[in-house]
């Protein structure tokens, strides 16, 4: 399975798209360093170790005409016997399974993005919450007695929102702490496990429009040459050198034909394994399961912590001694003392 690498983008790279390419290319790197054949690859090992200028180049020419994987691998030869009879329809069935499973993930990775988007937005609102506390706090000029009357309400809740403010800070701190761990260890994880799916249907794709498709074509081939010799048999001696070029066409596609049917038993051999190999990091989904947990309790336990530990700051905000009157002041227009012309 070779996974995909991350699309470039030469002229408008934003902060975000580079971050995103960086995640990208760090889960290629780990999905081929992981994979038992790839990692002991000697090109592989160059890639990684290499500390020189233009490696680009300097790989062309170190690996240029290394034969494919069929021409070295010891199984090649005995391919056929390594596949098994039902080999077809437990592909078949393998394919509509991962299907399914990538569209279960996908639904899931799309939730967990939410999840992030809301904890991300809920440090943002959180800071400017505190930020228009701190405006209330030293923004605003001294009110007079003739705003105020003898109520000091006001005065106190500013010295709270100084306060205040610097904690919902800490909030939009924490918030997004916690949007950064459910991308960690949730959309990571799931995202590696989507590009794993996905080189695995690209390799189910290239096996069907590869190698299956040019062994079907060579089949397709020998038939019309066969075909071609028992019309040119039947017309008799006139046609003796194009029956005699034919039979030698024919011995070739021979070859090519076993060639092919040996290069799809150790594709489907290769499919066989990779599908093993999915099922084998089918653990990546616990992981992803424990880290939901993980994230999810904790971060709600330090919110939590967070909010009572700010809950006394908000119900001293005004000292019990001061508190305001339940009607209007003596002196204002619609108390008992004042002026007739008022009433």
């Amino acid at each position: 399975m070779v996974p995909r690498l991350p699309p470039k983008k030469m002229i408008g790279a934003d902060r975000e798209f580079i971050e995103g390419r960086r995640k990208s290319l760090r889960r290629f790197l780990n999905l081929v360093a992981r994979h038992p054949s790839f990692s002991e690859e000697s090109l592989l090992k160059f890639f990684l170790t290499f500390g020189g200028a233009d490696m680009q180049h300097v790989i062309k020419v170190q690996f240029r005409g290394i034969p494919d994987e069929f021409v070295t691998s010891p199984l090649a030869v005995q391919a056929k016997d390594l596949v098994p009879m039902d080999t077809q329809v437990q592909f078949s069935n393998s394919r509509d399974f991962i299907r399914i499973l990538f569209n279960s993930i996908a639904h899931i990775k799309g939730v967990s993005d939410r999840m992030v988007a809301r904890s991300t937005g809920l440090a943002a609102d959180m800071l400017i919450f505190g930020k228009e506390l701190s405006v209330l706090a030293n923004d605003p000029p001294a009110l007079s007695s003739w705003a105020c009357g003898t109520i000091d309400t006001w005065s106190h809740l500013q010295n709270g929102f100084k306060g205040l403010s610097v904690e919902f800070g800490v909030l939009a701190d924490k918030s997004q702490k916690q949007g950064h761990m459910e991308d960690d260890c949730l959309v990571e994880q799931l995202q590696y496990f989507l590009d794993l799916l996905t080189s695995y249907k690209d390799l189910c794709d290239r096996h069907e429009k590869g190698v299956l498709s040019d062994h079907q074509r060579a089949l397709q081939k020998m038939g019309q040459m066969k075909k071609r010799k028992m019309t040119a048999t039947i017309q008799g001696k006139e046609q003796t050198a194009l029956v005699e070029q034919l039979e030698s066409r024919i011995i070739e596609q021979e070859s090519e034909i076993n060639n092919m049917e040996n290069r799809n038993y150790f594709s489907l051999h290769c499919v066989h394994m990779e599908t093993q190999l999915i099922h084998a990091n089918m653990e990546l989904l616990v992981k992803v399961m424990e880290g939901l947990l993980s994230t999810q309790v904790r971060g709600h336990q330090e919110l939590a912590q967070m909010w009572e530990n700010i809950a006394p700051k908000i119900k001293t905000l005004i000292p019990p001694s001061v508190k305001s009157p339940s009607t209007s002041p003596a002196t204002s227009p619609m108390s008992e003392t004042a002026p007739s012309s008022f009433r």
